[in-house]
């Protein structure tokens, strides 16, 4: 539910599955169920047919989907819901057809696979075995599970019926064990893990990147694309270089500058401020004359007059004195009691 240049990350998810012509889904869901469905809804209003599937104890991934296994045609897809995905779910699906495979699961190459299923295939591309967050300099490969699968029906009927039971962990392996084939193929377009602050900043730039515009804003400088919410107030000699991803109610005083960052809803910045690679999360409040680089503001933080942060994560909620310097600083916030 995380949301991603204003929406949701899931909802990237559904929308590709869309495009690639598949629009009946079924939502696994347990915490904050209630949330998902009043956002999502039954995703009429961008194609899709949903219908959810709660679960009251966690099932663990195959045993979420074994419990809809009733409701499922074969071959079907599975998709997670925390990374960002914009894919050709289409030619997946094909591939896996013609493969001769029980499981078709898309792949995709990273700098460091140490936090990541690793995967390593043989010379046709089917899967050998399976490595789990590898040192990196251990790693079989730096090809990882991108959480996106194809699979046949009949793979299910090895999901015991109680018991969370784990896709990657525990129902593949099984699989190889049995001499069934799963294939890999490395998937083009975009995904991106969101697991991590850093990875949330990325998500957002490559959906601006991607979808957004060119756009002009009254009484400001502008140049590369946007996605706003709704356009910005802004005082005098306010400057924004895109790509950047603006909420809702989101104020700029006079001669702020704003560079490749994210500033979600009800974000304030004070004059003569200067934000570079930031992703500014809900309610923050930013003093005049600071300077911002490459850091993340979590919910409702609050940063005085000249300050100047670089590389550094600050925790929700958080005050930042004035006249303060913070350089690779993670501070979190204060536990009450």
């Amino acid at each position: 539910m995380i949301p991603v240049a204003g929406r949701p990350c899931v909802e990237y998810s559904i929308m590709s599955l869309v495009r690639g012509g598949l629009r009946d889904m079924v939502i696994t869901t347990g915490y904050l169920s209630d949330k998902l469905i009043r956002t999502i809804g039954t995703g009429k209003d961008i194609g899709a047919r949903i219908l959810y599937s709660f679960e009251s104890e966690p099932a663990g991934t195959a045993g979420a989907v074994r419990m809809i296994s009733p409701f499922l045609e074969s071959p079907f897809i599975v998709v997670y819901g925390d990374t960002l995905m914009n894919i050709d779910i289409r030619s997946l699906y094909e591939d896996h057809q013609k493969s001769g495979a029980a499981v078709t699961m898309a792949v995709t190459e990273v700098d460091d696979p140490s936090e990541f299923g690793v995967i390593e295939t043989d010379a046709k591309g089917f899967v050998r075995r399976f490595q789990e967050k590898p040192k990196r300099e251990e790693a079989l490969s730096n090809m990882i599970n991108a959480g996106v699968y194809v699979l046949n029906k009949e793979v299910m009927d090895l999901v015991p019926d109680n018991g969370p039971y784990d896709f990657a962990k525990q129902l593949f392996p099984a699989l190889l064990s049995k001499g069934e084939k799963i294939r890999a193929r490395k998937i083009s377009g975009t995904w991106l893990d969101i697991g991590r602050p850093a990875d949330l900043h990325r998500a957002n730039l490559a959906v601006v990147e991607s979808h957004g515009v060119e756009q002009t804003i009254d009484g400001c400088t502008v140049s590369g694309k946007l996605i706003m919410a709704e356009e910005p107030k802004v005082g005098n000699d306010v400057e924004i270089r895109g790509p950047c991803y603006i909420g809702n109610n989101v104020t700029f005083e006079d001669r702020t500058t704003i560079i490749r960052s994210c500033l979600y809803d009800g974000v304030r910045v004070g004059h003569e401020t200067r934000i570079s690679d930031g992703l500014i999360l809900e309610n923050c409040r930013i003093g005049k004359n600071c300077d911002i680089r490459d850091t993340i503001l979590s919910p409702g933080c609050r940063i005085g007059d000249n300050v100047h942060l670089d590389r550094s994560v600050i925790g929700e909620g958080v005050f930042i004195k004035g006249n303060s310097s913070l350089i690779g600083a993670h501070i979190s916030p204060r536990k009450e009691g």
